[in-house]
């Protein structure tokens, strides 16, 4: 009963119901009830999904005292910090509009730069490439860079129209409890976008996949944290 428990707690911490939970899997809401109420477990992928999703490890899961509750777990103005980074990701490369209208003087030789800032915020993204890039998001406050993450990633195909329409979708779905790309798992029609990620906003690291079919035509790897 200890995961049941745990599991709900998760869910009601940061206000997602039964059936949003499932959908983020890829899963029915009729597990999530089942393992909720104690009458089943989740197997080794799911119960490995489900932690990347709550960012939690396994072991808090399982354990009676390994509990963190999500809002335990962001410094540096909480939860602030968290929401100015998903604001400013969804106000930059997270739609065509807002990539062009983010665009600022490139700060290295052949970079593309994209800035945005809010109150005592600042968020600039930088990085080289194109089909095979690579880049570092840093988040100022008061002009102190605060938080920090490095992402390299590749195109798999020649043509990327669909799949850059695709991933522009997906990454519009950054959220507080996984603030770093898009969500953990997300799919429309043929392709599926992966996000599988651990440790917290403090201290992270993770790779998303996107799939056409069932043949990988992108990944990336990301890792960062906050800066002291």
């Amino acid at each position: 009963m200890m995961f049941a428990k745990k599991l709900k707690q998760c869910r009601d911490e940061i206000g997602i119901s039964q059936e949003q939970l499932a959908e983020k899997l890829g899963l029915s809401r009729q597990a999530v009830a089942k393992w909720e109420a104690g009458s089943g477990m989740p197997d080794l992928d799911n119960l490995v999904a489900i932690s990347n999703f709550f960012q939690v490890t396994i072991d808090s899961l399982l354990k009676k005292n390994g509990y963190m509750a999500v809002s335990e777990k962001t410094n540096h103005k909480g939860s602030e910090l968290v929401a100015f980074i998903v604001e400013a990701k969804k106000s930059t490369y997270a739609s065509a509009a807002s990539f062009s209208n983010s665009r600022v003087t490139p700060s290295r030789l052949a970079s593309k730069d994209l800035a945005f800032e809010a109150g005592d915020y600042k968020y600039l993204d930088t990085y080289v490439g194109g089909a095979n890039f690579s880049g570092t998001e840093v988040v100022y406050y008061q002009e102190n860079p605060v938080w920090s993450m490095n992402y390299n990633g590749r195109s798999l195909i020649e043509e990327t129209d669909g799949l850059i329409a695709f991933l522009t979708v997906v990454l519009g779905s950054v959220q507080p409890d996984l603030p770093f790309r898009g969500p953990t798992f997300y799919r429309d029609g043929k392709y599926t976008y992966f996000n599988t990620a651990t440790g917290a906003s403090d201290w992270f690291q993770g790779e998303e996949k996107i799939y056409y079919e069932e043949s990988l035509i992108y990944e990336l790897v990301y890792h960062g944290g906050t800066v002291k």
